[in-house]
């Protein structure tokens, strides 16, 4: 059964994968580029982001030691003045917090984002890999309702080619060509009509050669030609009959 899907599908394996592969690639070539673009963007505020970290960690480590020292300085001019030593003191506490609170806030914004880049490249690897298989899918797919009609009319050219005008087959749904098919069932309709009209004209002078006693080498040229006649018309006379015997 897998065999006859693959050869369901591949009835052109070369033909069908070249396309295939061509398809596939392209879209994948602009896909690639995209993600490139895009990983680069990501690449980029990823490393902003890590450069504003390093500046926000610096400035606090300057403020801590800005801090240190304005506090020896508040403690030396405050000395006599505990309750403005404790205002001056609670005040650069709450500056420490809050650039504390800064520097953990752009971290954690950081790791956010470094986060949201890695999901965004797996989700670009996860997307490319199924498109790889759809696109795969849909070129043989698509491929296979060209390459189809093309085969089976190639196979029926060559039959009409020997002289058998009778096509019973039929393009399946959804195949393409159905105008150039339509178009060859017209030739060979009205080949057969040709065929069929040369046929009458030729029993009838065959019947008016024996019945004038012409000669028999005359006669025989007849007998042969109409022999070469009849095959193609009479595969259709057979059709005809086997239709009728499985009709009711």
């Amino acid at each position: 059964m897998a065999h006859a899907r693959r050869t369901r599908y591949l009835v052109d394996a070369r033909f069908q994968l070249k396309y295939t592969a061509l398809l596939v690639g392209v879209v994948m070539a602009v896909m690639g580029f995209l993600g490139v673009v895009l990983n680069g963007a990501a690449g980029a505020s990823v490393e902003s982001a890590r450069i504003a970290t390093e500046q926000a960690t610096k400035a606090l480590e300057e403020s801590r030691t800005n801090s240190v020292l304005t506090r020896q300085n508040v403690e030396l001019a405050t000395a006599d003045n505990p309750a403005l030593a404790k205002t001056l003191t609670q005040a650069l506490d709450e500056t420490d917090k809050r650039a504390k609170s800064d520097l953990d806030d752009l971290r954690r914004q950081g790791d956010e984002l470094r986060g949201r880049v890695s999901r965004m490249r797996l989700l670009l690897i996860g997307s490319g890999l199924v498109l790889l298989v759809v696109l795969s899918f849909m070129g043989i797919v698509i491929t296979q309702r060209i390459v189809g009609p093309v085969l089976k009319l190639r196979r029926l050219l060559r039959r009409v080619s020997t002289g058998r005008l009778v096509i019973g087959e039929r393009l399946r749904k959804g195949d393409e060509l159905g105008d150039l098919f339509e178009t060859l069932l017209q030739m060979t309709n009205s080949l057969r009509g040709l065929e069929r009209a040369r046929l009458a004209t030729l029993k009838a002078t065959l019947a008016d050669a024996e019945a004038t006693g012409a000669d028999p080498l005359v006669l025989e040229g007849l007998h042969a030609l109409q022999v070469e006649l009849q095959p193609g018309l009479g595969m259709e006379a057979l059709m005809r009959k086997s239709s009728a015997e499985i009709v009711p």
